[in-house]
């Protein structure tokens, strides 16, 4: 959908409030018919309001995922970062995280100033790592966890995202007014679930993941659409970690999420 149809929705919102305030204000004043059923008749009205915005906020939500999703699969060497432009975005951020995320050491995108990750680590686990993001006093906070935690938490899915509360709160207290940005669980091949049936629930994660964020006021990055949208198989073998390819797409759309393209 064009961004002026996005637009028009948007719109939609403070008309329907108007309309229904109208129409409240009308019935509620003296001497238009009986107490009770005006009341009642506002009732409805405010109930069938309420409603309508839920619903109308859920379309704007889902048009943004849409358009975000296509802008993933679109891209190209004209809008993926270069070498040069993703170490200029990501200077001074830090970027939390397992061995997903520290193969954009071993691939040279970055360097340890600011990614601080480790083979096999997770969430729970990562108590040093976050110290050492918070001594960083980074300007920006990415973390990354989960394709590790699939195998410890199982469907304690709640657990996972208690855990990962808990590292937040870490940061949020020692670094009040630095953003946080969650990146998701990439999907997961059914032939890597089928040998590990554990790693089925990652869509369980992601949800609690999103949750976590609108509780915390962090971001949540949905990276899904950058493997789900490619021509070729990004993945490894294993059918959990990705190639080199996935990189620059990945760090493009964190830099995108936190506005720090140059």
């Amino acid at each position: 959908m064009k961004n002026k149809d996005f637009n028009k929705l948007l719109l939609l919102i403070p008309a329907g409030l108007i309309l229904v305030g109208s129409i409240v204000f009308l019935y509620s004043r003296p001497g238009s018919g009986d107490d009770r059923i005006c009341q009642e008749n506002v009732a409805k009205l405010q109930k069938l309001e309420n409603a309508d915005i839920a619903q109308t906020e859920q379309q704007l939500q889902n048009l943004k995922k849409s358009e975000e999703d296509d802008s993933l699969r679109n891209m190209d060497s004209s809008t993926v970062l270069d070498d040069v432009q993703i170490r200029q975005a990501f200077a001074g951020s830090v970027i939390l995280g397992d061995s997903i995320t520290n193969s954009i050491v071993e691939y040279g995108y970055l360097d340890t100033d600011v990614v601080v990750a480790k083979l096999g680590l997770s969430v729970a686990g990562a108590d040093e790592q976050i110290a050492t993001a918070i001594s960083l006093n980074p300007s920006h906070v990415f973390m990354a966890f989960g394709s590790n935690d699939l195998e410890i938490y199982g469907a304690d899915s709640s657990g996972f995202v208690a855990d990962y509360k808990k590292q937040i709160v870490k940061i949020q207290e020692a670094l009040p007014d630095i953003p946080i940005y969650i990146n998701c669980i990439l999907p997961i091949t059914d032939a890597a679930i089928e040998a590990t049936p554990d790693l089925a629930y990652y869509s369980q994660y992601n949800e609690g993941l999103i949750s976590l964020c609108q509780e915390m006021g962090c971001t949540f990055i949905d990276n899904s659409a950058i493997v789900e949208g490619s021509s070729e198989d990004l993945y490894e073998p294993d059918g959990e970690h990705v190639i080199q390819d996935y990189y620059p797409k990945w760090l493009t759309h964190m830099a995108q999420a936190a506005g720090l393209q140059t």
